[in-house]
């Protein structure tokens, strides 16, 4: 069987619902015998076509020898051609990655923008292809295992990821190279493949002859492998997720894990990684974050994207913060007032004989109010004269006292006038503004949220 009739059974296996009559497909062409072995080969199925290539204008007359070679093809297959050229190395800077992460940043993030071309409108599925093969598989399991990596990472590289597909996996390099030779294909070689300063280039250029000469079929080996550890993973993912599941606890703004429970919960470092990579955590934080359980209340642990709170038995983990200032003058008397997800209800009335509020209501002497109110977060140094007390109190001691977490904190606001507190929102009103015996008329708030 040759590499076509291959190709169009794993097709039929893999693929089956993408026909040429409801798919329209965006193939990445470097130029390399690769793409253009795939590029054939989805020709002669039929499938409705374009070609994408970047210039990224790291290898001076090279890079432009390609892009030519790309237009000269495409015109070849009579199919459209998308080209697009950047400075990849000024991207990289501006962006402080590699310059290998710079370019797979530009040329799939192009890629999806290309889907919304006319071009592609007339059919249901619009997916980009690309031409990793077997032996593209085998260096990245290899890459992922000597960097480090958990059993997902063994997997390789899958044949679908959202629009994303790869259905020359199965084919090996050498039938690539025959299929090519035998159908008489030009394609363009890339000199920084001969070079083995990248990582991927040293495992196929020196590691791999190496291991051939004691295991011939290494080839063969590592990718049925692979394939056995993609149905390992699959049952790993199950078990970690029926774990994670009783250990995350939805809260308002992010999660709260039980410390004690996380403990007894086995293979314990191995559950801490599945839980906190979900939140942007490095490999390397592992071991900070399980300090962290047993830090004292308040101690926080920041990734890019979240932060990790120990409080008393819990671990929050929630969004960072971006700490507004957040301000709202109330320049007069309005039935209600909206801030952050709450608001406050104003209401004015004769006061009442006997009192009873709850911690969100506030009554005030209508003649001791002056405008404007102020409605903001507290911040360090603010204090206020707790009720029922005639001593003053810093408000992060108060909140220190109700033993509130730190997102609890953060979320507190308070109502002040002349740059005195009158309310500890939702938890205490400040004594120098209680009623009095002589007051006659009241205004009531209402904190609701």
């Amino acid at each position: 069987m040759n590499l076509l009739q291959q190709f169009q059974q794993k097709w039929e296996n893999n693929f089956s619902y993408l026909h040429p009559t409801n798919c329209s497909l965006l193939l990445a062409v470097s130029g390399g015998v690769d793409s253009v072995v795939l590029l054939d080969l989805l020709y002669h199925l039929g499938f409705h076509l374009a070609i994408a290539h970047v210039n990224f204008q790291l290898r001076d007359e090279e890079s432009n020898r390609d892009e030519q070679f790309v237009k000269d093809i495409a015109a070849k297959y009579q199919v459209k051609c998308f080209i697009k050229r950047v400075n990849t190395a000024e991207f990289a800077v501006s962006e402080k990655v590699s310059i290998q992460v710079a370019a797979r940043k530009i040329r799939y993030q192009w890629f999806s923008e290309l889907l919304n071309e006319d071009y592609f409108n007339d059919y249901p599925n619009k997916l980009i292809v690309t031409a990793h093969h077997a032996n593209d598989q085998i260096e990245t399991v290899l890459f992922r295992f000597f960097r480090g990596t958990g059993l997902i990472g063994l997997q390789g590289i899958p044949q679908k990821n959202n629009q994303i597909i790869r259905p020359l996996l199965f084919a090996y390099k050498n039938n690539i190279l025959s299929y090519a030779q035998e159908n008489n294909l030009q394609w363009v070689d890339d000199s920084s493949n001969s070079s083995s300063y990248y990582t991927r280039n040293f495992i196929r250029l020196q590691l791999m002859p190496i291991l051939h000469q004691h295991f011939p079929k290494i080839d063969i080996t590592i990718n049925e492998n692979i394939h056995r550890l993609t149905e390992a993973a699959q049952i790993y993912q199950e078990a970690i997720t029926a774990k994670l599941k009783k250990l995350m606890i939805p809260v308002k703004d992010g999660i709260q894990v039980p410390i004690a429970l996380l403990k007894k919960t086995a293979p314990f470092q191995t559950i801490v990684w599945e839980l906190v990579k979900q939140f942007n955590a490095d490999a390397h934080q592992i071991s900070e974050i399980v300090k962290l359980l047993d830090a004292q209340n308040g101690s926080v642990l920041y990734t890019d994207t979240h932060r990790f709170i120990k409080h008393r038995n819990w671990l929050f983990i929630q969004p960072k913060i971006i700490q507004n200032v957040e301000l709202i003058a109330i320049n007069e008397w309005t039935d209600s007032i909206h801030f952050g997800n709450a608001q406050l209800h104003f209401q004015q009335l004769q006061t009442p004989k006997y009192i009873q509020l709850s911690t969100n209501e506030l009554l005030l002497d209508e003649a001791t109010i002056s405008f404007p109110l102020v409605l903001r977060k507290w911040k360090t140094g603010d204090y206020f004269y707790p009720f029922g007390m005639t001593h003053k109190k810093k408000i992060s001691r108060f909140l220190a006292d109700l033993k509130l977490s730190l997102p609890e904190k953060e979320s507190v606001w308070v109502l002040e006038m002349n740059k005195k507190i009158i309310w500890v929102i939702g938890y205490r009103a400040d004594n120098r503004f209680k009623i009095k015996l002589n007051t006659k008329k009241c205004i009531k708030i209402t904190y609701l949220k």
